[in-house]
């Protein structure tokens, strides 16, 4: 992964960002529970930065960036990346966001439209009227000590810790040694996994989650293109499906034999189709 590194103060608190290429600003944002900048995006990296000038900050409470003063909701999140963007990025930006990076993305975009000129979403946070394993989703995520247990435990057993990925993958041989190894790293740190742990427990309620956009998604002013992997467990592809359907300008693509965790799943895939949309400038065909 080529790339400048870079800090920059949020919020008052340090963003650690990577930035390469040069063309039109693209901005890239990462999943939850231990991912980063570099852990979802590395694979496209090259890809994107013959094309575009990317920047792809840490999020707070993740990678290199601390939590700060940042709310660990939804809201709080979008509130960082409007400070986020007018910081370190000029104009109207193309945002592409993997699941919680996709909908921190969708919410800014239908707050001021007037911030972002395209929108690439992989499997994004938000357009499920479920929650994620249902009853016992909940259950797992509002149990006492459960993120730390589950750390804990990760960081002593190698099986544990391939398990994590692999929930996420559905090619096995995505979840590399590389790419282990980088997740056990995360997870030595002393805040690893508390941010998400805390924006699990803002939205996730017993009776569903507290953010689904539903019909707010016909108010969406930019073109959007939105993808999903045919094996996710985590949104559904008929919610992704539907969501696309309800924005006026976007279109929906099924990446076959991949699951959530799509730029690491089908790196050739996302990157082809992150080129092709961030650089077209033609209208994009409806939702099928």
């Amino acid at each position: 992964m080529r790339h400048d590194e870079m800090v920059c103060t949020v919020s008052g608190s340090p963003v650690r960002a990577y930035r390469a290429g040069d063309g039109p600003e693209v901005v890239l944002l990462h999943g939850g529970g231990l991912d980063s900048a570099r852990l979802t995006w590395e694979p496209v990296w090259t890809a994107l930065a013959a094309h575009a000038r990317v920047t792809a900050p840490d999020l707070p409470g993740f990678g290199g960036t601390p939590l700060g003063t940042t709310e660990p909701t939804l809201i709080g999140y979008a509130a960082w990346l409007r400070e986020f963007l007018d910081t370190c990025v000029t104009g109207p930006v193309a945002i592409a966001g993997l699941s919680l990076g996709g909908g921190i993305a969708l919410r800014v975009a239908l707050d001021q439209p007037d911030r972002v000129a395209k929108l690439a979403l992989c499997a994004p946070y938000g357009v499920s009227p479920s929650v994620a394993g249902g009853r016992a989703g909940y259950l797992a995520v509002h149990a006492p000590y459960a993120p730390a247990v589950s750390n804990a435990l990760m960081r002593r057993s190698d099986r544990l810790l391939r398990a994590g990925p692999r929930a996420v993958l559905h090619r096995r041989d995505a979840a590399t040694a590389d790419l282990l190894a980088d997740v056990r790293a995360a997870l030595s740190g002393p805040d690893a996994g508390v941010a998400w742990s805390a924006f699990q427990r803002d939205e996730v309620r017993w009776n569903g989650p507290r953010t689904c956009f539903g019909d707010e998604l016909t108010r969406l002013a930019c073109p959007a293109l939105l993808l999903c992997g045919a094996k996710d467990t985590l949104v559904p592809p008929d919610d992704v499906r539907a969501a696309a359907a309800l924005i006026p300008d976007a279109r929906f693509a099924l990446v076959p034999d991949a699951g959530h965790w799509l730029p690491r799943d089908a790196p050739e895939r996302v990157a082809k189709e992150l080129v092709s949309f961030l650089t077209s400038t033609a209208p994009t065909p409806p939702a099928p």
